[in-house]
């Protein structure tokens, strides 16, 4: 599959003022500028919440038929992305300039209650689509969007959508359509529609209980609840497959963005092995400011590890279905967009970057002033552009690191932040810290040939199946590592870890703070107490290593690695020394690429611009980012020396033999190198 490079195409409010000779004119010169900056495929955003604009379909229809001819013309691609299902509604004035202001890049543009009440679609009620909430079991309310979403279990909406989605594509020639929002941003407030509930019914033979009902709400030893969780994560999975059924074949359908290794994920029922089930590229979305800026508590501020962790979590899935990836990165300046692209360079994954400004909040005249997408990420896409080869390879595979959907989807430690999440997090980041190349993967293995080695970070629940394919993994000789919480026969630990969370709906369920800020509840972030454990390793049989220590806690983790150091699939190139970076390798026909990004950055922001915000969300003006804490010297064991790139610095890198490799020393603050070691000669 090819490589894209992907830009944001955004619709503004004067881009509505449609057909009009000044837009059309300014739709061929930003087409052109998105092409001077090598940007292969165009997707836009605004009019986002599709059905506030029902009346407007043939207008905007008309105008994304222009966008696209514009972009056929210089051999672009150009992708429609919408909201499937979420409508803007408010009920007051201080709610609209809520929405207004803080969902600017959606173009917020909805009717009131009372004209929503007697909007149709081709004969069929829009307010009969919504979503229900499970506790008053009156329409779901959205205050974080100042909205409602229809519930895409519902036949009579995905008919609907479907109806939608056909007359979107024979009206614009659009090339794809990014079917965005198919979860559940109100967490376990939805859904309890009859749709929801009926297959409930189906599945577990009981009727949706009441919020209040302790039993069932949260208990992971109930099987109800447990089908609940299923059935909302199949929801996504089975509508995104109706969507396929009806789209050419050729078409290419993406998803929106959630990571689908978080605890929140069962609330969201958001994952990525559902979107794979029909789409042909699979989406992350790079949340906040990349890299962040930690000095802003409102704002959303990740470090470049959380992001490279959810996307390697994505590549496994695409792997797994043999699709792409994609990550969606937000930003104001050449730096942000560097480190955006290599983030997704990182993962394997196209980079989409988009600059966001209306979450600024700032004047529009100052918005206007501020540049582009194609100034900013022209750079990176040139370089990769201009270096292919660098990038066109697949995540080398020495071992395999095992996520648990079981441990995930049934069981309250893998609902808990702190729980396993954190666990399978820390143990992406101590493999890319040390340089062993790895995938992530989703079932044990039937022979130890691609992964001799797998590493099984806090596998509490295994299903009786996977109980077996542990067992012929490790007759065929496949070695295997679990640490932490473990359901693995013989596996004994002090964890004593509760499966029920047993709270009313005021402490059970999820909430909104501010009106912005959807706030998680407090039991999926409490800390999980210490099991008192040694910290040793047992082999239980032949193969099979455990230590009762979570990898999260960092004792275990020496051992580990050299576990993975004698086991694993040996690489002819490898990391003996590095400080500050993470390391992702990648192989080709040719030559073994070693990807060396910056963990940690020091960032400033466009202070005096900043004091000028009328609101604060999610995003800052960064307008430096400086690596921090990184080593300039890089000492690997190899026969052969490498070629060094350095996509962000004019300067070289030195390259020395040294007895059995080499040293490279690299510019002072270096944020991304790639080493690439030819095959020639090595063994």
């Amino acid at each position: 599959m090819k490589n894209r490079r992907m830009s944001m195409w955004w619709i503004r409010w004067e881009d509505l003022n449609w057909p009009d000779h000044d837009n059309a004119d300014r739709i061929r010169r930003r087409a052109e500028a998105l092409a001077r900056a090598d940007v292969t495929t165009v997707i836009d955003f605004g009019t986002h919440f599709r059905w506030d604009y029902l009346p407007y379909f043939e207008l905007l229809h008309d105008y994304l038929a222009r966008v696209a001819e514009a972009c056929h013309k210089l051999g672009m691609e150009f992708y429609d992305h919408h909201s499937v299902n979420l409508v803007h509604r408010y009920h007051n004035r201080e709610e609209m300039r809520h929405v207004m202001l803080h969902s600017g890049p959606h173009l917020p543009f909805s009717p009131s209650f009372e004209a929503a009440e007697s909007w149709t679609w081709r004969g069929k009620k829009l307010n009969d689509w919504r979503m229900i909430d499970v506790k008053t079991r009156e329409p779901l309310y959205f205050p974080q969007y100042a909205g409602e979403g229809f519930c895409y279990r519902n036949p009579a909406f995905i008919e609907s959508y479907l109806e939608y989605a056909k007359k979107l594509v024979a009206d614009t020639g659009i090339d794809g359509l990014m079917a965005d929002d198919a979860v559940y941003y109100m967490h376990y407030n939805a859904c309890a529609c009859p749709a929801c509930r009926a297959e409930l019914r189906r599945r577990a033979g009981v009727d949706l209980p009441p919020a209040e009902d302790t039993g069932f709400w949260g208990n992971y030893d109930n099987p109800a609840w447990r089908a609940w969780i299923d059935l909302r994560y199949d929801a996504c999975g089975e509508f995104m497959e109706k969507l396929r059924a009806v789209l050419p074949e050729k078409f290419e359908l993406l998803n929106c963005g959630g990571h689908s290794d978080a605890g929140k994920c069962n609330s969201q029922g958001t994952d990525a092995r559902q979107f794979a089930r029909a789409v042909n590229h699979i989406n992350l979305e790079i949340s906040g400011n990349t890299p962040p800026y930690k000095k802003d508590p409102v704002t959303v501020n990740l470090p470049v590890s959380a992001h490279i962790i959810s996307g390697l979590h994505h590549e496994g899935v695409a792997r797994e279905k043999g699709l792409r990836c994609f990550g969606t990165g937000y930003g104001f300046s050449k730096p942000s967009a560097n480190v955006i692209w290599a983030v997704n360079k990182m993962c394997g994954s196209d980079a989409w970057f988009g600059t966001l400004k209306q979450r600024l909040g700032l004047p529009r005249h100052i918005l206007d002033s501020l540049p582009d997408e194609g100034a900013l990420i022209g750079d990176a896409f040139a370089f990769e552009k201009a270096h292919g080869d660098l990038f066109t390879g697949d995540r080398a595979a020495q071992m395999g690191l095992y996520f648990s959907y079981e441990t995930r989807n049934h069981t309250l430690f893998g609902n808990k932040e702190s729980g396993y999440p954190r666990d399978f997090a820390a143990a992406v980041k101590l493999l890319a810290e040390a340089g062993i190349s790895f995938h992530v993967i989703f079932d044990l293995p039937a022979d130890a040939k691609t992964y001799p080695l797998v590493l099984m970070p806090s596998p509490l629940s295994l299903t009786e199946e996977e109980e077996r394919a542990l067992d012929r993994y490790l007759a065929a000789g496949g070695k295997a590592v679990a640490a932490g919480p473990a359901g693995i026969p013989g596996a004994k630990s002090g964890w004593k870890l509760p499966n029920a969370v047993k709270l009313p709906p005021d402490k059970f369920f999820s909430t909104v703070r501010d009106g912005v800020w959807m706030q998680q509840p407090a039991w999926m972030n409490e800390p999980i107490p210490d099991s008192g454990d040694e910290d040793a390793f047992t082999e239980l049989r032949p193969g099979l290593w455990y230590n009762p220590l979570r990898i999260s806690g960092g004792k275990p983790n020496g051992a580990i690695l050299s576990f993975c150091r004698d086991f694993g699939n040996p690489l002819p190139v490898k990391v003996k020394e590095q400080t500050g970076y993470l390391v992702s390798v990648f192989e080709t026909e040719d030559a073994l690429l070693f990807h060396f990004l910056a963990a940690d950055f020091e960032t400033e922001i466009d202070q005096k611009l900043d004091d000028m915000r009328f609101h604060r969300s999610r995003v800052n003006l960064i307008t430096k980012a400086e690596p921090a804490g990184v080593g300039r010297t890089l000492l690997l064991e190899s026969r052969v020396t490498p070629r060094v790139f350095l996509p962000f610095r004019e300067e070289d890198a030195r390259v020395e033999k040294t007895d059995g490799g080499c040293r490279v020393t690299l510019p002072e603050k270096c944020a991304y190198a790639i080493l690439s070691f030819p095959k020639d000669g090595v063994e």
